[in-house]
């Protein structure tokens, strides 16, 4: 789909869905584009329109460079960011002259938003149209990174069960006994660690993608002249990226953390079960040793024909398992 984009009586407005308004369009928006309308717009505007192979590669070289007069600058945004399935989409920018082209396979909200916001206010050139794309674009990867890290407080709380007494007057306040604490789902636990570092570890690559962008843009900028505006405005965007970047790091680094916390906590549980089967084994091993003390067949047993040697082999019994477990609670080990 193409969807074209143009400045009339004084207002930026969508001028069509159609090839019909190319050489006039400030802004050409190329969604999913089938061949055909690859060649429509390659014989146009006279460019060469990558392919989403082509804009996926690694390479800075393949992303960012300037051929027939024209700009290119790719970068990878997210997308389905609300879905556990995060996906990474690459979006091409391409300047040419007073005109903006972009390619891209994915329909984040902040494009959307975007084009609603502009066609209620004056005129943009191409300039300023993709200032206001990559700003939208970075300031959704903040949204997911702020959402994020509260996402992460909750499965911390989670994982470690704060609930901290509250406290008034300096003094702690009167506590009941705490409920016992429900058995925690770690396999869920450990799937939301996962999600939450797929999601961090893409938001990385997006946001080193748009640092490469914003620098390669500022060289173009110093070029194209755009004025002082745009180009203080890539200055703060280069500056949020390096803040969202650092604050990704931390975000890793707590989820790595976490990480941890659930393995030991999930080895501390097993150590727990263990310790009850060991326990066990211990308190009914004396017991076990007496009854096989007078279960041998043997003919000369005197307590055999004792008429209380019954009562007292019970007795014995119970008391070499009552014993060990009186202990075991007295040191703390249960």
């Amino acid at each position: 789909m193409i969807r074209t984009f143009t400045n009339t009586d004084g207002r930026f407005v969508h001028s069509g869905d159609t090839l019909e308004h190319l050489d006039g369009a400030v802004w050409v928006d190329m969604l999913r584009p089938d061949r055909d309308e690859e060649t429509a717009v390659e014989r146009a505007l006279g460019i060469d329109v990558p392919t989403i192979e082509e804009m996926s590669e690694i390479e800075v070289s393949s992303r960012l460079y300037t051929e027939d007069g024209a700009t290119f600058m790719t970068a990878m945004m997210l997308s389905h960011t609300d879905a556990d399935n995060v996906l990474l989409s690459p979006i091409t920018f391409i300047l040419k002259g007073e005109q903006l082209i972009t390619v891209r396979y994915a329909e984040p909200r902040s494009i959307d938003a975007f084009i609603v916001r502009c066609q209620k206010n004056s005129t943009y050139t191409a300039d300023g149209v993709v200032t206001g794309l990559l700003e939208g674009l970075i300031e959704r990867i903040g949204d997911v990174l702020e959402r994020t890290g509260h996402e992460l407080d909750s499965l911390s709380d989670n994982i470690f069960a704060i609930n901290a007494p509250k406290v008034m007057g300096g003094e702690p306040a009167e506590t009941k006994k705490p409920p016992k604490p429900k058995p925690r789902n770690y396999q869920a636990v450990l799937q939301q660690i996962g999600r939450k570092g797929d999601l961090l570890s893409k938001a990385r690559e997006s946001l080193i993608s748009f640092q490469r962008l914003l620098t390669f843009g500022a060289e173009i900028a110093a070029s194209r002249k755009p004025g002082k505006e745009y180009e203080g405005r890539i200055r703060t965007l280069s500056r949020d990226v390096q803040s969202l970047s650092d604050h990704t790091t931390f975000l890793t680094q707590k989820i790595n953390f976490l990480l941890d916390a659930t393995l030991g906590m999930i080895n501390i549980e097993q150590t727990g079960i263990i310790k009850i089967f060991s326990v066990a084994a211990v308190v009914f091993l004396p017991p076990t040793l007496i009854a096989s003390i007078y279960g041998m067949n043997f003919e000369v047993m005197p307590e055999l024909s004792w008429p209380l040697g019954y009562p007292m082999a019970i007795g014995m019994m119970i008391l070499s398992a009552v014993v060990p477990y009186q202990f075991f609670k007295w040191r703390g080990w249960l």
